[in-house]
């Protein structure tokens, strides 16, 4: 059996066509997420809310990477 890559294909349905809005919208739903996360601290006991604070800002991080040069 020969194992092949995958090409681009067809979006998957609510992803945009062009990058820069898939980028885009990715970056949308990181920051969306980083905020539930940051809501969600002050419920919790202290090494867990800083685990999860640690992940809130790797998600704003990458959803600024992932805009960065858009202008």
């Amino acid at each position: 059996m020969r194992a092949t890559a995958a090409g681009p294909g067809p979006s998957p349905a609510g992803v945009p066509g062009d990058e820069r809005e898939a980028r885009g919208a990715l970056a949308a739903a990181e920051r969306e997420l980083a905020g539930r996360r940051m809501k969600a601290l002050p419920a919790l006991p202290g090494e867990l809310a800083r685990l999860l604070a640690s992940v809130a800002a790797a998600g704003s991080a990458h959803a600024y990477l992932l805009t960065e040069g858009d202008g």
